[in-house]
């Protein structure tokens, strides 16, 4: 209604100039039933006011039909006519874009089937590349719908801002991935059913159409069944785009490394690997251990894991020339592209010392083994030994690169020793201070002893003294033989510790012909008879009888921690029986490997007047750690604290706690405390206290997630599609996006009428008042009245 006449005649104010064509509507409308009864009626009363009177009938039947007229109009204004434009308002419907952006999805799994050979190309380059290629049809989808694009890894979160939403049709073409803040795919888990529910709650209220999902599958909170049930009763189809590889691809990564962290130079030193095998990970394909020297390139040593290999450590051995401080990493070159580049190298440091390793040897008597020994000690060059023959007349001159007159009588002198062995002694030799100072220098300064059994007195005639907590078995001393000749085998901790590898032709291991009886050569006539349950708790075998004797095998060399030394005893003195096979060439390698392993141990100890460590050195978040501290100058224990205090720091140097170590029961010079990590990395805890404030003692601890990304690198694409197919929706390969286009339409369209009463009008009220004085007139004039 353009008229400004007729807008004032009939009072219209909301209804705009430039609208659709006004229609009227009745805002109490009644049935047409209604009406017709209403207007017979009327008609009937009409007649009936005017039948009875005198005059004409023309003009009596003219007041009834005015009459009737006027009583009409009254009931349409009380009907409410109005008039009406008609208007519709559209709400867009809704499309949620979940892109997954944890950590897994930078995994490198996606092969080019155009280009076999190529590298495989990341999740994420996967996912780009599908959207950009698709750029046209997404911007198509923004113009017609309300696209949300939402990232997420633990929860969801904005990947745009609302301006970015909806390109217009004239905008240059930009690449979905250059205008969405995607960043680099590091979220530390993936939790699909939280950012569905998150996403939903974005959009309340709205319609949505579909919920397009791009991720690979892994998570550790899967879609629950009352998200499901939503999705189910609110007909929201669920879009899956699985990312990765369909088929599971394993990985295999650097797991913990055990190395001293203190070797000497040109010595065997083991440094022990444990392999993580991955996700789909198996024994199929092969690999290849390597240990590097960070600063030259060169391998020091390497082991080749062949096809069916199922072995979970790999102890390398190197032989270092070269005296300093030095980083050496160890990395897995697989025979088959690797998944995670990144968990195949792990570096550490090692200490290399110049100096001969120091050993004091002691035995009873020249039998045999002594004899092959004592050479093997003097021509070693890496070797610096003193030799004590207890049975030699006074003027025998004692043997050894550093021959000595007597034994150790004070600390100090004792302190110039990383390694004792004691042979076949009695045990009164020896005065109970010097008992008393052995103990101590294996317990307190890391110090290894070698014991070597034998038929006289070792181990018997210790059962009462200060060295009797320095044999790894207990209970009843006096050890008889076997009753027969048996061979020698190695257990697997022997392996991983990097001892009882005799090379031979070219092969690092324990040679098949030592546990073979057959040689002759090989069998050991006079072995221990140590009882497996003689055995300490904290005792480990290395080696054991190949053959059963009486249905058990026996230990013959056992291990055992005491303090912050190690103790290693042999229950046989016939090693030198297997020179009838190959020379020297085997006792040589078993002896030397016993006597730098125990100096490998006191070497990490020496010049240190305090040791901490951590136990485990590898945890998953949430498991605690215990810190054991142990005071080793005598200078130190003298203060007697009550606690020591210690801070665990981050890699950027940020303190993260601090604690109070207490002293252990019943001791002066140990001290522990418990901590639970709260944060995942590499963490070192130091001492601060004031007492060590000057010293250097520090432990370093690597706190994983066991919830890690990158160590459940396997897709799960059955669960991309069980979620589809539960909700209605479908699942589409990278390269099927152009099918979001088939997603219903769910638009709401709102009708929302402008309307404008008409009854008050000033043209109303003219018709009934002109009504009502064209009856009155008409009465007067026929005298009606």
């Amino acid at each position: 209604m353009k008229s400004p006449f007729l807008r004032w005649l009939f009072d219209v104010k909301s209804i705009p100039t430039n609208g659709e064509p006004a229609r009227l509507v009745w805002e109490h409308p009644w049935p047409a039933w209604v009406w017709a009864l209403l207007f017979i009626l009327l008609s009937l009363f009409a007649i009936w006011s005017y039948s009875r009177m005198t005059g004409s009938r023309a003009g009596r039947g003219l007041c009834a039909a005015l009459r009737l007229c006027l009583i009409l109009l009254l009931l349409l204004i009380i009907s409410g006519p109005m008039l009406e434009v008609q208007r519709e308002s559209v709400e867009q419907d809704w499309v949620l874009m979940l892109v997954d952006r944890s950590a897994s999805i930078s995994i490198q799994d996606v092969d080019d089937p155009t280009q076999p050979e190529a590298p495989r190309i990341s999740r994420d380059e996967q996912l780009r590349a599908a959207l950009d290629k698709n750029a046209g049809l997404l911007d198509q989808l923004a113009r017609n719908r309300h696209l949300v694009w939402l990232g997420f890894s633990y929860g969801a979160f904005n990947l745009q801002s609302s301006a970015q939403s909806r390109p217009a049709a004239t905008e240059p073409a930009e690449s979905p991935t250059e205008r969405l803040a995607m960043g680099e795919p590091a979220g530390p888990r993936t939790s699909i059913n939280t950012a569905i529910e998150q996403a939903l709650q974005q959009a309340a209220a709205r319609p949505i159409a579909a919920v397009v999902v791009f991720s690979d599958g892994q998570t550790d909170d899967p879609p629950s069944r009352a998200l499901v049930r939503r999705l189910q009763s609110d007909a929201i189809p669920v879009y899956t785009i699985p990312l990765g590889s369909d088929e599971p691809i394993g990985d295999l990564a650097v797991g913990r490394i055990d190395a001293p962290r203190r070797a000497f130079i040109k010595d065997r030193v083991p440094v022990n690997v444990q392999i993580d095998r991955l996700g789909a990970a198996n024994s199929s394909s092969g690999a290849t251990v390597k240990l590097i020297d960070t600063g030259t390139g060169q391998t020091l040593a390497e082991e080749k894991i062949k096809p069916g290999d199922e072995r979970d450590h790999v102890t390398l051995t190197a032989e270092p020339s070269v005296a300093g401080q030095a980083t050496w990493e160890v990395r897995i070159d697989s025979d088959v592209k690797d998944l995670i580049a990144s968990n195949n190298l792990k570096p550490f440091s090692i200490e290399l010392v110049d100096r001969p390793l120091r050993v004091l040897y002691v035995d009873g008597y020249p039998r045999w083994e002594y004899r092959y020994l004592k050479n093997l000690l003097i021509r070693e060059k890496s070797v610096k030994s003193s030799v004590m023959l207890l049975s030699a007349d006074r003027d025998f001159a004692q043997e050894g690169n550093d021959p000595i007159a007597r034994l150790p009588r004070s600390p100090g002198e004792l302190a110039d020793f990383d390694v004792i062995i004691l042979g076949d002694i009695p045990a009164n030799y020896l005065s109970p201070d010097q008992l008393e100072m052995i103990r101590d220098h294996i317990a307190q300064r890391g110090a290894g002893l070698l014991w070597i059994g034998g038929e006289r007195s070792t181990p018997h005639t210790f059962a009462d003294t200060p060295l009797a907590d320095l044999l790894p078995m207990r209970g009843e001393l006096d050890l008889q033989p076997l009753s027969q000749p048996v061979t020698m085998s190695p257990t697997p901790l022997a392996e991983r510790i990097g001892v009882l590898r005799l090379v031979s032709q070219g092969q690092a291991g324990w040679p098949a012909e030592l546990s073979d009886s057959s040689t002759g050569w090989s069998q050991l006539y006079y072995v221990q008879r140590i009882e497996p349950g003689q055995l300490k708790p904290t005792t480990e075998v290395l080696a054991q009888t190949t053959n059963m004797v009486n249905g058990e095998n026996f230990p013959i060399v056992l291990s055992m921690r005491y303090g912050a030394g190690e103790c290693l005893y042999v229950a046989t003195d016939e090693i030198w029986r297997w020179r009838y096979g190959r020379g020297e060439f085997y006792p040589d390698q078993f002896w030397i490997q016993m006597v730098r392993m125990l100096g490998r141990e006191s070497l990490s100890k020496t010049g240190d007047p305090a040791s901490l460590e951590v136990d485990p050195r590898r945890i998953p978040i949430g498991q605690s750690v215990q810190v054991n501290l142990e005071i080793i100058d005598d200078s130190l224990i003298q203060a007697r604290r009550e606690a020591v205090t210690a801070m665990v720091t981050d890699e950027s140097g940020s303190e993260l706690a601090e604690l109070n170590l207490l002293p252990q029961s019943g001791s002066e010079s140990r001290f522990t405390a418990t901590y639970l990590p709260q944060s995942v990395g590499n963490l070192t805890v130091k001492i601060t206290d004031p007492l060590l404030s000057k010293q250097t003692a520090s432990a370093a601890l690597e706190v994983f997630a066991p919830d890690d990304e990158l160590r459940r690198p396997q897709t799960d694409h059955n669960l991309l599609a069980s979620l589809s197919a539960a909700t209605g929706g479908k699942v589409l390969s990278p390269s099927e996006l152009d099918q979001l286009s088939t997603i219903r339409n769910r638009a709401v369209k709102t009708r929302n009428p402008i309307t404008e009463r008409i009854w008050d009008t000033p043209f109303v009220f003219a018709i009934v008042l002109a009504l009502f004085a064209m009856e009155w007139v008409s009465r007067r004039l026929l005298r009606l009245a």
